[in-house]
């Protein structure tokens, strides 16, 4: 088996980015039905599983209340790690 690089698991990137619903949450479900790791509980769409979240974000764009949210000082210390990773060049690599 080849060595490959990367992070593994994937999950660790994108850990803390999990969006919590706010107080505007009328509980709809609709967050809970599109959610696609299932992470969100179609009973109490207020609850997220934060350790199963894939911060794919889709609950928080399909949200009519715009309830759902990332913390702000979160999404800050994302910007500056990603920031820090596409600062310079990276060479292509191939693996066969």
């Amino acid at each position: 088996m080849p060595e490959i690089p990367g992070n593994r698991p994937y999950k660790e990137s994108s850990a803390g980015l999990s969006p919590k619903a706010n107080a505007s949450c009328s509980a709809c479900g609709l967050c809970a039905d599109t959610c696609p790791a299932g992470v969100i509980d179609r009973k109490n769409p207020k609850m997220t599983d934060k350790s199963k979240c894939i911060s794919c974000m889709r609950c928080v764009a399909v949200c009519p209340k715009h309830a759902r949210k990332v913390s702000g000082f979160m999404t800050a210390v994302a910007g500056m790690a990603i920031k820090k990773a596409c600062s310079f060049r990276k060479e292509c690599e191939l693996f066969l």
